[in-house]
């Protein structure tokens, strides 16, 4: 089926947003980087994100999918290349991880938008596709990088190598599927409208502010709160093999992202979203106790709790865009619900500045407050 082309493309730039997480304790230790520095490289990736996301969505709603998807995955392509020869730098780890976001925003925002569309066999499975091919990419490429990076020779330079050829087969089998969302009409009259087109009714607006836009924040905030701050505020309680554990903290979370999908079928958006959110809330408390208590095998428990909270909350958000939006605006608002989510992968970074002033269990317990706050206080 042509959505499996598509699915395949996100799911290999999900690989190289993600197996960067195994690497970070070897660049910490190579560079000599404090605790904020390696989260910094998340926050940069998010901060190339924002163009990417508010940009590619309402641009593809007016040239094509395919022409929006295609040269951001090349994008990708390139600064996944560029991190690879930049073991030494990291200045040039920034440039590369703020490059690597712009280009996967545009996959994902303009991405998920055409999935859907090719899943008109099932229209309802679009939304839970688009997350399971991203969640997947971004569960197996940290497991298979932390491996490499563990055991294998050149453990900042092989992960990428074997990144670009997987991204570079996924380009080319997506170069064959078919376009959506573009006929002559349509772009004859996008041609008068700006390019940045958020469009939805005032019911869809109360609804998207109330609901959506709360909750946005957490689904990208709960995972690397999971795999990237919780194994650092334990420093080197990993065991053995920190990598490869880091690695399966990475696809234990995005696993039960995957799994936790099918909730989203039986309850609407809003029910979803809040148990989603009540989920994470105590996948939050569990690893304030872990961090507490220095006990790493709690984070075994920790994972599945904070990848369940973010595959329900994701696949309740798309839902609720797909319902409150007109196909031909779709990828705009698609785009903003994106960005809105991609902000929580700031999440590691604040908290490593706020462990400055707290301890590291009370500024879990605070997210874990302002999760619990936000499951009671939305409204789709």
């Amino acid at each position: 089926m042509a959505w499996r082309r598509v699915a395949l493309l996100l799911f290999a730039v999900g690989w190289g947003a993600n197996h960067f997480t195994s690497l970070l304790q070897v660049y910490r230790q190579q560079l000599g980087l404090d605790a904020a520095a390696p989260a910094m490289l998340f926050a940069m990736y998010a901060l190339g994100l924002a163009p990417g996301l508010v940009l590619a969505g309402p641009a593809s709603d007016r040239y094509g999918r395919r022409a929006v998807v295609m040269p951001s995955a090349l994008v990708a392509l390139g600064a996944s290349a560029l991190l690879g020869a930049s073991a030494n730098s990291f200045s040039l780890l920034l440039v590369g991880r703020l490059l690597y976001g712009l280009g996967t925003g545009g996959v994902i925002s303009a991405g998920a938008a055409w999935l859907i569309e090719l899943s008109q066999d099932a229209t309802a499975a679009g939304p839970r596709r688009a997350t399971i091919a991203l969640s997947s990419g971004f569960g197996l490429g940290p497991l298979v990088t932390g491996v490499l990076a563990q055991y294998a020779p050149a453990p900042t330079r092989l992960p990428f190598a074997v990144h670009l050829a997987v991204l570079g087969s996924a380009l080319a089998i997506a170069r064959h599927a078919p376009d959506t969302a573009v006929n002559a009409h349509a772009a004859a009259s996008a041609a008068h409208r700006p390019l940045i087109r958020i469009e939805l009714s005032r019911e869809g607006w109360s609804s998207f502010l109330s609901g959506v836009v709360p909750m946005a924040p957490f689904v990208f905030g709960f995972p690397p709160i999971a795999f990237a701050a919780l194994p650092s505020m334990l420093g080197g309680r990993l065991g053995p093999a920190p990598l490869v554990y880091t690695g399966a903290l990475c696809a234990i979370t995005l696993a039960a992202g995957v799994v936790a999908q099918p909730i989203t079928r039986r309850y609407e958006p809003m029910i979803a979203a809040r148990g989603g959110l009540v989920t994470g809330t105590v996948g939050l408390l569990l690893g304030a106790a872990a961090v507490s208590w220095h006990v790493s095998v709690l984070l075994l428990l920790v994972a599945p709790l904070l990848g369940a909270a973010y595959g329900v909350c994701m696949t309740s958000g798309i839902q609720s865009v797909q319902r409150l939006t007109k196909p031909e605006a779709r990828g705009g608002v698609m785009g903003l619900f994106y960005l809105l989510t991609y902000t929580g992968f700031s999440a590691p970074y604040w908290l490593a500045l706020a462990t400055r002033a707290v301890t590291p269990a009370v500024a879990l317990e605070v997210v874990a407050g302002l999760s619990l706050i936000t499951s009671i206080a939305i409204r789709f």
